[in-house]
């Protein structure tokens, strides 16, 4: 399922860049580095589960596994980051976030490295309190694409928003994934169709160009 969201993700930030190079709007300039890094570490993260699998040993496979998922998980951050950035830049209230995002996103990896592993047993990846953190920093996008799209009535703003929706409740099934594996596929399934979505509309906005 992260190959699949990768693929997803590799068109986003291609269609992202057709779009900015058509239209020279700053926002989708972000959305394409944004996804250029989360394609970058669900590639990582893959691939690192991937070997996992054909580790000799129980720790090599969660040490790859907790490598990849690091990396994964500070791609996470700074995309959502460059996102909040656009969007916050876009409304003219730049002192008012970054200085949050860049808490959020120390906190996040602090915290992720403070906690051990035998804590959550063998839930390595996906850890609680990452996750905690990038549904924090998703919501705020979803909130910021849904008053956007209340404004304007869009059918391409509507997207957007559903699209950090889905990735907004994603996050939410993930921190439920040490309750039931059920959530984890919940999850990544709520990823996949948030970036269908985002990926409709780039593609609804080159097509129109």
């Amino acid at each position: 399922m992260e190959l699949i969201a990768f693929i997803i993700a590799v068109a986003i930030a291609y269609q992202a860049l057709k779009g900015y190079r058509l239209t020279k709007q700053k926002t989708l300039w972000y959305v394409h580095l944004s996804f250029a890094a989360l394609s970058a570490g669900l590639l990582i993260d893959s691939f690192a589960g991937l070997l996992g699998i054909f580790a000799r040993t129980l720790r090599g496979a969660v040490a790859l596994s907790l490598v990849g998922y690091e990396i994964y998980f500070l791609a996470q951050l700074v995309a959502y980051g460059l996102l909040i950035y656009a969007y916050v830049s876009h409304t003219r209230t730049l002192n008012t976030i970054p200085n949050t995002a860049i808490l959020s996103s120390m906190f996040g990896f602090v915290t992720l490295q403070a906690f051990p592993i035998r804590f959550f047993g063998p839930f390595v990846e996906y850890h609680p309190i990452s996750e905690i953190i990038l549904l924090l920093l998703v919501t705020y996008i979803a909130i910021q694409t849904g008053l956007n799209y209340s404004a304007t009535k869009d059918r391409n703003a509507l997207l957007v928003f559903l699209a950090f929706l889905l990735l907004a409740l994603s996050h939410l099934f993930f921190i439920l994934m040490p309750f039931s594996a059920l959530y984890f596929v919940i999850g990544h399934v709520l990823q996949l169709l948030g970036y269908i979505s985002l990926l409709s509309m780039l593609m609804r906005v080159t097509t129109t160009k």
